[in-house]
């Protein structure tokens, strides 16, 4: 049933007041549980209460931040490309961004410690300023070699999920050749990356996140009609003008951008892009307009309300949020696939 506009900005005042709780929850709660009034007295008067203000502003609160702009990232790029691939099990890893992404990475990794300007099994102890930089090459180079391989007078979304899936898999499999030759003990610098983890990120993650978390949410409005047209299919996009190579190329393009930052800073969150869109389509609606707002709140409170799982579940031990995620997103994924097969 379609809803009214009205019915739209109420379900999006409800999204932002869930997402409020969500944040004020993780704040409050991990290895050790704050009283709200703490926590206010903490944030309002920083000096005072001293602990309590380190463990919000610093530890905390990067991460919450984090979430909030990885969450809307990663469902921003797959919302994009459910559109643009007419294929509503699409995700970043479909087309090799995660993957491309996360070598490039690795290899940003392995090249500084054998360059000998660190050694360190810890990765707050890497300098991540070209992470995001070197996270957008590796995820744009698979996402062009996954077009290229697809060509055939044009590509076909079948053809670029096919060729996706197997370009992913060989750059899995550099990957996890890298990781066996990096040595015992520098390894945990990168199994934590793999894992998709928010732990010991800070206020510099943040400072390197936010730029690009605005340009992908400003450019999204801009790519959206576009989309609206090309997921009705290629004959019908093309009979009303739509260059339909140009815009799935920029569609890729688009959702590698989004996707490749959120994995530099976290590494591989696994279901969120998959997720989100089709929440965000259960409660709005198939129109993108509507659906892209809802979606984006959607990735961000599964990504904030998984990390919250994590560092609660098993205090004061963790979980990895892509760990978290993955538990959840798995049985979704099973029940879709289901649905598309039937």
């Amino acid at each position: 049933m379609r809803r009214t506009p009205v019915r739209a900005y109420g379900l999006y005042a409800g999204l932002v007041g869930a997402l409020a709780i969500a944040t004020v929850l993780a704040l409050l709660y991990g290895a050790t549980d704050f009283p709200l009034w703490a926590a206010a007295e903490a944030i309002a008067r920083r000096h005072a209460a001293h602990d309590i203000a380190f463990v919000l502003w610093d530890l905390r609160m990067p991460r919450v931040l984090l979430a909030l702009m990885i969450g809307a990232q990663l469902a921003a790029s797959g919302l994009v490309l459910q559109a643009a691939l007419r294929n509503p099990l699409a995700e970043p890893s479909v087309i090799g961004v995660s993957s491309g992404a996360m070598l490039g990475v690795m290899v940003l990794l392995l090249a500084t410690n054998f360059a000998g300007s660190l050694d360190s099994s810890r990765l707050d102890s890497y300098d991540t300023t070209w992470m995001p930089l070197v996270a957008q090459l590796g995820g744009a180079g698979a996402a062009l070699t996954v077009y290229a391989l697809a060509w055939r007078d044009g590509t076909s979304p079948l053809r670029l999920v096919l060729m996706g899936v197997a370009v992913s898999a060989a750059l899995y499999a550099i990957a996890m050749t890298i990781l066996a030759g990096w040595g015992s003990s520098r390894i945990e610098v990168l199994l934590t990356w793999l894992s998709g983890n928010l732990y010991a990120r800070d206020w510099q993650h943040v400072r390197l996140l936010a730029p690009w978390t605005v340009a992908t949410l400003a450019l999204l409005p801009l790519i959206l009609p576009a989309m609206q047209v090309l997921s009705l299919g290629d004959d019908p996009a093309a009979s009303v003008g739509l260059d339909v190579e140009r815009w799935r190329l920029a569609a890729i393009a688009y959702a590698g951008f989004a996707a490749a930052c959120a994995v530099a800073i976290a590494g591989p969150i696994a279901f969120v892009g998959l997720i989100a869109p089709h929440l965000a389509r259960l409660l709005i609606g198939a129109s993108l307009g509507r659906t892209a707002p809802a979606a984006v709140l959607i990735g961000s409170l599964i990504t904030v309300l998984a990390d919250l799982a994590g560092r609660v579940v098993i205090a004061p031990a963790e979980i990895p949020v892509g760990a978290v995620t993955a538990v959840f997103g798995a049985p979704l994924f099973l029940y879709l696939l289901s649905r598309r097969s039937s």
